[in-house]
């Protein structure tokens, strides 16, 4: 599919790999609507403050979008860390619910949603494709670290979801990637200390850097342009395997 004179949905489009994002799309010559909570879209998007985990919110959203709507990307995601109990009683467990809440209960809202007005788009090209919904898993999805219940539960369910929802779409035309980046310079971890980041980033093979979020980006355009492109994930980590803790986890 080619993203010239299509509509696209961005969850989290504001910030981070999705503004990324949300800017190759413009620059393709599509049409972007970002659903977020905060922030502005990049120039040339739509911008529609939506709370990914309120159902009710995703709905309306998403019915206030005219025309068809041909790419989904779910960007929208919170990070998170405690473990899941210690010596000093059980974990966070509200904290890990948000997470989800956000990370994966909101993407399965928006694709809901979405993929519904994608089985009734017009067939293009020679494949007949009606559309393409592009999650945004991790690494954690497959090696989460000390520390990250919450943060891997979403992003594996992300994952896993991906095959699921192909084998649930493929009648209609539609496909589902997905693209599981490793450490990423991206807002939600500028906190971080440098010596942590350090940490994090030696066990990439190369380059031994944090990935950037165009480059997030390039994939996503990728998967949008080829066809035969469906029903997995795409490691974009500099051949990162991470380790079970760092010195940094808690413990």
């Amino acid at each position: 599919m080619e993203p010239a004179g299509r509509t696209a949905v961005v969850t989290g489009g504001n910030s981070g790999l999705g503004r990324a994002t949300v800017e190759a799309l413009v620059a393709a010559g599509a049409r972007v609507i970002s659903l977020d909570l905060g922030g502005d879209a990049p120039e040339g998007a739509e911008s529609v403050h939506c709370d990914v985990s309120d159902a009710a919110a995703v709905r309306a959203a998403v019915q206030g979008i005219d025309g068809a709507i041909h790419i989904l990307i779910n960007c929208a995601g919170i990070g998170g860390l405690g473990p899941i109990a210690d010596a000093d009683g059980p974990g966070d467990l509200a904290a890990i619910r948000k997470v989800l809440e956000v990370n994966l209960i909101g993407a399965i809202n928006v694709t809901a949603e979405v993929a519904h007005r994608m089985t009734g788009n017009a067939p293009d090209g020679p494949d007949g494709e009606r559309g393409v919904i592009i999650n945004a898993c991790s690494i954690a999805s497959f090696e989460g670290q000390e520390g990250m219940s919450a943060y891997t539960a979403s992003k594996a369910g992300l994952a896993a979801l991906t095959l699921v929802w192909t084998r649930d779409l493929g009648k209609y035309g539609v496909r589902c990637m997905g693209i599981a980046p490793g450490f990423m310079a991206t807002p939600m971890v500028s906190f971080l200390p440098d010596d942590f980041v350090a940490e994090l980033l030696k066990d990439a093979e190369f380059p031994r850097r944090a990935g950037r979020a165009e480059e997030f980006a390039s994939v996503a355009l990728f998967i949008i342009g080829n066809s035969l492109l469906n029903g997995d994930v795409i490691r974009l980590d500099a051949g990162t395997r991470p380790p079970a803790r760092t010195q940094w986890s808690m413990g």
